[in-house]
């Protein structure tokens, strides 16, 4: 797979280190490049890592710096940068009561249904509560992309709403069997690598070593999954 391109459907490219465990990190075509606070929103405005796609949010674990100032602050940085989108935003149960969270999740997923965005979504414990806020709230939303996804049995009403799924290094920590249940739920049209650099596994050694690992225990081809996954972001994100 040498000199094969790939695109990452979530990392901290604002984030300094982001590349420090990330050797192929050059073949990157596509960056989904996320945020998690309104303190790192300009240093996503300047960021000049070639290939990234720029998402603004506020994390679950952040959801108390959400006010009508940053909302409308998040407003003008997508009506100034038509090519912005929104995220990390999401929902966790282990971090947090959900009650608390909800009013900055939904509110981040009506203003990028409003303005045709897309979103990236950190979801734990809660994929019922994730999935009815985006039936309810998404509609508009340019692509819903769940990050760091791994329940298979909210495969197929996730896919009904329109959702893509991003797979995370950390998901080859399970059994094969598990494993393939899940890849072979997910459309491939749908199916979305990322490495949430620099918050990678201990074991990471680059996005093509994910997905040569994870086609071997699946039955693809890691080429074939680095390109599949390439195309279905730049769908997505028109690039």
């Amino acid at each position: 797979m040498e000199g094969q391109g790939f695109a990452d459907a979530h990392l901290h490219v604002a984030e300094s280190g982001f590349s420090l465990r990330y050797p192929d990190i050059g073949r990157a075509e596509v960056l989904f490049g996320c945020t998690a606070r309104p303190s790192e929103w300009d240093a996503m405005s300047s960021c000049g890592v070639r290939g990234t796609v720029r998402f603004y949010g506020v994390h679950p674990w952040y959801s108390g710096e959400w006010d009508e100032g940053t909302a409308s602050r998040l407003i003008r940085i997508l009506e100034d940068d038509p090519c912005a989108h929104v995220g990390e935003i999401g929902l966790d149960s282990k971090r947090g009561e959900l009650s608390g969270q909800m009013p900055a999740f939904e509110g981040q997923l009506d203003i990028a249904s409003d303005l045709g965005r897309m979103v990236n979504i950190h979801m734990v414990g809660c994929e019922k509560e994730v999935l009815d806020a985006v039936r309810a709230h998404a509609r508009g939303c340019g692509a819903v992309i769940l990050h760091s996804f791994s329940s298979e049995s909210y495969v197929r009403p996730f896919a009904e709403a329109g959702c893509l799924f991003s797979l995370n290094p950390r998901i080859l920590a399970r059994s094969d069997a598990r494993l393939v249940r899940l890849v072979s739920a997910i459309p491939e049209d749908r199916l979305l690598l990322e490495t949430d650099a620099p918050y990678v596994p201990r074991d990471f050694s680059g996005m093509a070593d994910f997905a040569e690992r994870l086609a071997e225990r699946t039955g693809n081809t890691g080429e074939g999954l680095m390109t599949r996954t390439l195309d279905n972001a730049r769908r997505i994100a028109d690039v």
